[in-house]
């Protein structure tokens, strides 16, 4: 036997893979901090030492050989782990034996080639890494090659296999609910599987598709660490499991329905794209800055480059109580605190005075709009806005004149009825009819409004998603980017953001067409910071729309104050829920204030670096964004309750250039509400201070007393 050794190398990581036969699965031997040119080649003395160095002991009561974890297990070989690949050819070739047939290398990657002669499958494993950022990603392609006209029924499919270093012992995954979204868990990595699966047809609530694996204890800025990122919007399967032989190994993929993926001959199917991304000492932050720029670089459409406008959403301040004087109104008060694009949101196609009805029936309500939307889309122009319209093109009511016509349109499985969920049901999209009938109503209203932005909803779960006899789950979600990417390419300007009852639908997958995400229906900033802190391990801050909503939040009924509500905004791309129609003076004065900061700043944290800190003290949530020249940088506290200790402590900044002398600042308007709650300020709050980038990422700045629910927005500038 021959073995063999392939070297990836970016510029702070390498990824090995070997195979010690001429027809051996390759397997990841090294996938972390890049190595030394000289340390492992595929020649000579470095081949024969990985070779040695990566040979398996054989312990009893097991195999009489010992097998590697591949890229693409297989149970034929005897390995106790999730296959790559469950299936069958009407209940026969239940199981498979892949060898490698070639392995091409080429720009950053290699195409592994594997086949099966006697199941005639074929298998395309495409392995990438990033030079500039260390993301490898991984794609997986399976063919089938029958010469016979054999169907091949795939019930599992993994786009990945990842061997996870037999030192992690901790897994952080995020999980949430409606209107709490992306909040992180961590689970120790024990004897079994940690399966974390949504079957719900969208992203889901509850299961974001990756996760952040490492040593025991690992934080913001210290440990082992991976992260695996599955980019996909529909059901999917996750596993991190520990086996009895000490190894550890992470696999996701698509979560199939029974019958849903079959291959006819000559059918080949790509699963998913899964990201990875280690580092082994810098902790979570590092892994979180090469994710986030990698998805500028390589994921998100070109448009999230430019400077993000401050949106203004009608939906909390009318619901479905449209009129057009009073949208006129709101649109004035909008651009009154600095609005840049102006949202109507649902409620303005036929019979929508509820959530009851008219979804599906995609024109504009004449009895509401008499002359359509030229009046209101004028009116937001006259004001030097941009304009957006809600649409959820997924759905539809049962009451709406498309269903009526068209009760075959919906996903169904006969003879049993589909639950409804907001009144509503699903459409089949990849029905060639629907997808035409979506396409032609939603690009004749963005042709004849010059719309400039839509915010795609998509407000339930899927169930029972079939034509009425065979599911079409999967399918649903390829037809969406479809749909989404044909209006992408015909409307050049025109942006789309991604609104799945807030985050249900955030995943790398759904932003290749998107780039925006409305994160979470709750706008309670107090949630919100941990929402958004949750998303911002595999999403940078520019794609999270963020909103300045009510005093008293309509979803949770907490009030808070003005300046909070803003500051936590300023995590994202800055907006408004609120009515604007109803703010004092002095609030709109308080706005306006805020809206400048964020207009003056936005253009160097579309490029900057996120930076979660590690808190000082419980319930104080802290974090920051550094500019990619390390010029400026901003700074978040959040005392989300009320905080164990009389004084917060020290707040540790990071990467700065340790060198630099910075002048610190604070720029939250607050301080006149703050005093309130201390006896005496810090004296870097009173006057302006010059130090060091050294001393401001070892002392840190003593914070003030932070009371419930009060934030501060310090700022950091080169002298």
């Amino acid at each position: 036997m021959t073995s063999s050794l392939w070297r990836l190398d970016a510029n702070d990581t390498t990824v090995l893979l070997i195979a010690s036969g001429d027809s051996d699965v390759p397997s990841i031997a090294w996938f972390g901090d890049r190595l030394p040119d000289n340390s492992a080649k595929g020649d000579g003395a470095g081949l024969n030492a990985i070779t040695s160095m990566t040979d398996l002991p054989l312990p009893m009561a097991k195999l009489d050989q010992s097998v590697p974890l591949s890229l693409f297990p297989q149970r034929s070989t005897g390995i106790d782990c999730s296959p790559a690949l469950r299936g069958h050819s009407n209940g026969t070739l239940f199981d498979h034996r892949f060898e490698r047939s070639g392995v091409t290398q080429k720009d950053g990657g290699l195409l592994i080639e594997l086949h099966d002669n006697a199941a005639e499958l074929a298998v395309v494993i495409e392995v990438i890494l990033h030079v500039a950022t260390g993301v490898l990603s991984i794609a997986t392609t399976l063919t089938n090659n029958s010469r016979s006209s054999k169907c091949y029924t795939v019930d599992w499919l993994a786009s990945a296999t990842m061997p996870l270093p037999g030192s992690y012992r901790e897994c952080l995954h995020l999980h949430g609910r409606w209107g709490l979204e992306f909040q992180t868990h961590r689970s120790a990595i024990a004897p079994g599987v940690l399966a974390l699966n949504s079957h719900r047809g969208r992203t889901s609530h509850e299961r974001y598709p990756a996760v952040i694996t490492g040593t025991s204890g690992f934080s913001e800025q210290r440990g082992d660490v991976m992260a695996a990122n599955l980019a996909w919007s529909g059901s999917h399967a996750t596993g991190v499991e520990l086996l009895s032989d000490g190894r550890v190994y992470y696999q996701s993929g698509v979560s199939l329905d029974p019958g849903e993926l079959a291959l006819e001959a000559g059918d080949a199917f790509t699963a998913p794209v899964c990201y990875f991304k280690r580092h082994s000492s810098s902790g979570l932050n590092a892994v979180s800055q090469a994710m986030h720029q990698y998805l500028r670089r390589k994921v998100l459409p070109a448009w999230t480059r430019k400077d993000r406008p401050v949106h203004a959403n009608s939906w909390e301040a009318l619901y479905f109580d449209h009129n057009i004087d009073t949208l006129k109104s709101l649109i004035d008060a909008a651009a009154e605190v600095g609005a840049e694009r102006f949202i109507l949101d649902d409620g303005w196609f036929p019979a929508r005075r509820s959530d009851n009805a008219g979804l599906g029936d995609w024109v504009v309500d004449k009895t509401v709009y008499p002359d359509g939307l030229h009046p209101v889309v004028d009116h937001v122009r006259s004001h030097g806005m941009q304009f957006g319209l809600w649409f959820e093109p997924e759905m539809v009511n049962p009451d709406s004149e498309l269903y009526r016509n068209h009760p075959d349109y919906a996903l169904h499985l006969a003879p049993y009825e589909t639950p409804p969920a907001r009144n509503q049901l699903v459409l089949n999209i990849d029905n060639p009819d629907v997808f035409n009938y979506l396409h032609k109503q939603i690009a004749s209203l963005v042709r004849e409004y010059k719309i400039d932005y839509i915010k795609w909803d998509h407000n339930r779960d899927i169930i029972l998603a079939g034509d009425g006899a065979r599911s079409c789950m999967m399918r649903q979600t390829g037809a969406c980017y479809r749909l989404m990417e044909k209006l992408n390419g015909e409307f050049e300007n025109l942006e789309i953001e991604s609104c799945s009852s807030g985050g249900a639908r955030a995943d790398w997958g759904v932003l290749r067409y998107t780039g925006r995400v409305w994160t979470s229906d709750s706008i309670d900033a107090i949630d919100r910071v941990k929402i958004q802190r949750g998303y911002s391990y595999f999403t940078p801050p520019e794609v999270m729309g963020a909103h300045v909503g009510h005093a008293e939040a309509h979803l949770t009924g907490r009030n808070i104050n003005i300046h909070t509500r803003a500051i936590v905004a300023l995590q994202g791309q800055y907006g408004y829920e609120t009515d604007a129609r109803k703010l004092s003076a002095e609030e709109k004065q308080t706005l306006l204030y805020y809206v400048s900061l964020y207009k003056n700043n936005r253009h160097w944290i579309t490029s900057g670096t996120t930076w979660r800190l590690d808190s000082p003290v419980e319930n104080l949530v802290c974090s920051g964004f550094v500019s990619e020249a390390k010029d400026k940088s901003w700074w978040f506290a959040v005392a989300t309750a009320s905080l164990p200790q009389t004084v917060p402590g020290q707040l540790v900044l990071a990467g700065l250039n340790p060198d630099a002398i910075y002048r610190v600042n604070p720029v939250s308007q607050n301080k006149e509400q703050l005093l309130v709650f201390t006896k005496k300020m810090p004296a870097w709050m009173l006057q302006e201070v010059s130090v060091s980038g050294a001393l401001l990422m070892t002392v840190g700045l003593s914070l003030p007393v932070l009371p419930a629910q009060s934030a501060l927005l310090i700022e950091v500038e080169l002298q």
